[in-house]
């Protein structure tokens, strides 16, 4: 976090100012709200008044860019500025971006890791690796007949110049596993490791088997879920989800996209049974868990498991890797020493790390090894449900590629189920297999995604579509295989 968080968002935005010796404290506070303004912050005379933590993630950028520019400055150094924002909002900071640089004559150095937004945003491209230039020039000659080996590797890796789903290679050398598809949902194997047989009419989280010729039910059910905040000091409630509804089936990726407040993280707390709905209910395996308790509970946290957006705040860093990916083990009461230490080693196997790491802390390993702990400790406990809450928003999009095939490959042989959590529709396009469009807390579009994708109905997913970076690039594509 760049801003102060005990600091008013126009104190700091002025203080720029004051301490160039450019304006006094009160022509600063002036121009705070006017710089606030020109970057299209809505409100600015209020937003000056609040706290960091009282705005959304667009309009804290927002105001980082007010700080950098308020000055005119005749260079800006733009490290990674939209990363973290959903594509609506990214475009909208972009834009303001370029009205506002364009209007003062600032140069932009833009340094990002997305090469859709440099195809759309940049004048010239430099492309690095291990601290050397590889390849630079026009957008047109890096992104459309690029030299290096290392700069087409990029492009083929970039979710937003991607259209496709991705396939990735068998690690292992067995073959892809046979799906039947029947309406849009996959068969499951018969007997999922051993799970469970009973009467659904009584089945608990972990008693629960279709009946004998029945079709097998969603492995992860949403049905009406809404959830209302307190306002405080105004009355009254804020409802963050409104009677949302989505099945995951099993084997397969369900995706939840949307703006920034749209309700995808407190679907995803509801599901997982982090957070108390305020209506509805939520299946898993058909039988409704939405108010177990105790050791019903218990078990239902074996069954799924979530990996976070962040693997270095997620991850433990006093603790070694093999104790990070075992713990969940020790949590259930699964196994004795020697046995979890042979199932670190499986875990490691099974996510690409070498046995070395076991050995290692969090801080010893870069951003997409950590995230594979985390996938790995996601799985310790075979799990059929894996929430994944923006797991590759952080990382470059080369290590994005390896995240995502690994993930579609566990999918593959292990058969786990994906709740996938994203504001980034160009990764949603190459994983899942069906789209929840959620905006304001509501679903406003459903369906399988080459649907979704290709013949959005509602005018806000087409919104969303048409916000994804590298339009240049693919536009540039079309026109040559004319």
């Amino acid at each position: 976090m760049s801003l102060n968080p005990v600091k008013r968002v126009g104190e700091q935005v002025a203080e720029v100012l004051v301490v160039h010796g450019l304006a006094d404290r009160r022509a600063a506070a002036l121009e705070a709200v006017e710089a606030l303004r020109r970057t299209g912050l809505p409100e600015p005379e209020v937003r000056a008044r609040q706290y960091p933590h009282e705005l959304s993630g667009g309009m804290r950028q927002r105001v980082l860019i007010a700080i950098a520019l308020v000055a005119k400055p005749r260079l800006l150094v733009a490290d990674e500025p939209t990363s973290a924002l959903d594509v609506t909002v990214q475009r909208r900071i972009l834009d303001h971006l370029d009205d506002l640089t364009a209007a003062t004559g600032t140069g932009v150095l833009l340094i990002t890791h997305d090469l859709g937004v440099a195809a759309d945003r940049a004048d010239r491209i430099v492309v690095m690796a291990q601290g050397r230039v590889v390849e630079a020039g026009t957008p047109d000659e890096v992104l459309g007949a690029p030299r290096e080996a290392y700069t087409r590797a990029l492009l083929a890796a970039a979710p937003s110049l991607r259209s496709a789903r991705r396939t990735p290679p068998d690690r292992r050398g067995t073959p892809p596993r046979e799906v039947a598809e029947v309406d849009g949902t996959a068969d499951a194997p018969a007997q999922r490791r051993g799970h469970r047989a009973g009467d659904a009419a009584s089945a608990t989280p972990t008693d629960l088997a279709a009946r004998p010729g029945a079709p097998a039910p969603p492995a992860l059910e949403a049905r009406g879920l809404a959830k209302d905040f307190p306002l405080p000091g105004r009355g009254g409630v804020l409802r963050a989800v409104d009677d949302v509804s989505f099945a995951v089936p099993r084997g397969r990726t369900l995706a939840l996209v949307g703006e920034s407040g749209s309700g995808k993280s407190t679907t995803a707390r509801l599901v997982l049974r982090l957070a108390e709905p305020t209506a509805g209910t939520v299946h898993v395996d058909g039988a409704d868990v939405t108010r177990a308790r105790g050791a019903a509970l218990r078990a239902l946290r074996r069954r799924l498991q979530v990996v976070q957006q962040n693997p270095y705040a997620s991850l433990d860093p006093r603790w070694s890797v093999g104790r990070i990916v075992t713990e969940p083990l020790r949590a259930f009461g699964v196994g004795d020493r020697r046995s979890r230490a042979t199932r670190a080693a499986e875990l490691l196997d099974l996510v690409a790390l070498p046995p070395s790491a076991l050995h290692r802390r969090p801080a010893e390993l870069s951003g997409g090894q950590r995230q594979r702990v985390a996938i790995a400790r996601a799985l310790s406990v075979r799990p059929d449900i894996v929430v994944l809450d923006e797991p590759v928003s952080a990382l470059d999009v080369s290590v994005q590629a390896q995240i995502l095939d690994l993930l579609a490959e566990l999918q593959r042989d292990l058969d786990v189920s994906y709740l996938f959590i994203s504001h980034d529709l160009a990764v949603v396009r190459q994983v899942a297999h069906d789209v929840v469009v959620l905006r304001h807390g509501r679903v406003v579009e459903h369906g399988a995604v080459e649907h979704v994708f290709v013949q959005p109905e509602h005018p806000y997913t087409a919104e969303l579509l048409a916000a994804i970076p590298g339009s240049a690039v693919r536009g540039r594509a079309r026109g040559g295989e004319r």
